[in-house]
């Protein structure tokens, strides 16, 4: 599949279903990451905040990982009967995350920690994927 051309099945609530994407690690391509998922979560309640959240997530694997510099990213989808779960694997790098959000950036992810209903961070250096769940109901 060429870049850009990412097909999003839409996603029914009555039955699980998942959807991956894999993307250029460069900011055009956000855009085209919220359009994916909103495609792919259909009428899901919670779609907005879903959009919001991973648009976030996807400019951190850009901004701290080596994904925003010539590498890509992926972006996972898993909607169920009455949950969502989203997650944005980026290819590592050295980062800390900053949760107070004194800076002039550094807020996404106190926006996760405030939406989510769950939300964490697994792996390290070599490759992370930070993952958020929100309820459909």
């Amino acid at each position: 599949m060429s870049p850009g051309a990412h097909q999003a099945p839409a996603l029914c609530a009555d039955r699980p279903v998942a959807a991956r994407s894999e993307f250029p690690g460069t900011g055009k391509y956000v855009g085209q990451v919220r359009h994916w998922l909103r495609a792919a979560l259909g009428t899901c309640p919670t779609a907005d905040d879903a959009v919001l959240l991973v648009s976030e997530l996807a400019t951190n694997a850009l901004t701290h990982s080596a994904s925003g510099r010539g590498g890509t990213f992926a972006v996972t989808v898993s909607h169920r009967s009455a949950d969502v779960r989203i997650e944005v694997a980026d290819q590592g790098g050295p980062w800390t995350p900053d949760m107070t959000g004194d800076q002039l950036h550094g807020r996404g992810l106190l926006i996760v920690g405030s939406l989510a209903r769950a939300w964490g961070v697994t792996g390290d250096d070599s490759g992370r994927t930070v993952w958020f769940e929100l309820d459909c109901q």
